[in-house]
């Protein structure tokens, strides 16, 4: 459908709302554009949608706020489409909006899930010399980005040197993060040092936490290790397994060959911490157990 244009008036001036009437219904009388930018950025279903409504928004007189910008970004890279957020991010830079340490924190963890953590590390310059105090998050992506392009020992360094000179206090995403890049590599037994570190510190674990390490344990063959992790997890920790726990295990049991406990745990269904067991099996742990016995 053709692209329509429309004039809204509203404040005693004309502003300019370029938009498609096929992509969102948008209601052109009663509030201000500005305060009606969060409400359109809800209905975005795809990243077409959002590119028009950049589009709009770059068009205003005078422009959106930052953080109607930031919140944007946000949307298109929850689709993963990162290389387009980093174009919008580009085009903020061009624009002049002030950018933020949410709007520098999300085009960092762009360029670290596009496997280009050094353009990372570069805008996490850009914060210094913008006297910008990098949070939480911009150094959880780039741990992340170092763990994925398999940098687990800068990353280690990096996590080491947070901690050191208290730039900042490492939260469950940062702790979690560490531990996928030593699983990653087999080092467990750091992995689980890690995990008590947490909880010296009073940072409670998550499911991915703990699910993280079991994968790992069970792709080590050490089911019991891992069994043991479950149990602190579900009965000590009150954490309710999901089916990438339950994916691991049952797989872990079927490649030590132990078909009986990978069935009885199998036919159990899913746990919950109320209830007991109930419920049936989620199928990807049905084709993982048809996957081992295969191969």
């Amino acid at each position: 459908m053709m692209n329509r244009t429309a004039f809204i008036k509203f404040g005693g001036t004309n502003s300019f709302l370029l938009h498609s009437l096929s992509s969102f219904q948008f209601s052109t009388h009663t509030a201000s554009l500005h305060s009606n930018v969060s409400s359109f950025i809800h209905k975005i279903t795809n990243l077409n949608d959002a590119l028009k409504l950049f589009d709009e928004m770059s068009h205003r007189q005078p422009l959106p706020s930052v953080v109607k910008f930031n919140q944007l970004l946000t949307v298109v890279n929850k689709m993963k489409h990162f290389s387009s957020s980093l174009d919008l991010f580009k085009q903020m830079c061009s624009l002049g909006v002030p950018l933020d340490k949410y709007s520098i924190s999300i085009a960092i963890k762009c360029c670290c899930q596009l496997h280009r953590t050094k353009d990372g590390f570069a805008l996490l310059g850009c914060c210094f010399r913008r006297a910008i105090s990098p949070n939480v998050y911009i150094y959880n992506a780039l741990l992340d980005g170092l763990v994925l392009e398999g940098r687990t020992l800068e990353a280690e360094m990096l996590f080491k040197k947070l901690i050191k000179k208290k730039l900042c206090e490492p939260d469950v995403v940062m702790y979690s993060t560490m531990i996928k890049g030593l699983c990653k590599f087999g080092n467990n037994v750091t992995a689980i040092a890690l995990l008590r570190l947490m909880e010296q510190k009073h940072c409670e674990p998550s499911i991915v936490t703990y699910s993280t390490i079991i994968d790992s344990l069970c792709k080590d063959k050490m089911i019991d290790d891992a069994f043991k992790l479950f149990k602190e997890m579900v009965y000590d920790k009150r954490i309710l397994p999901d089916v990438i726990t339950y994916t691991s295990l049952i797989c872990g049991l079927c490649n030590m060959g132990r078909w009986d406990e990978a069935s009885k745990m199998l036919n159990k269904g899913v746990p919950t911490l109320s209830q007991g067991w109930a419920g049936a099996p989620h199928e990807k742990i049905f084709f993982s157990v048809i996957f081992c016995k295969k191969f």
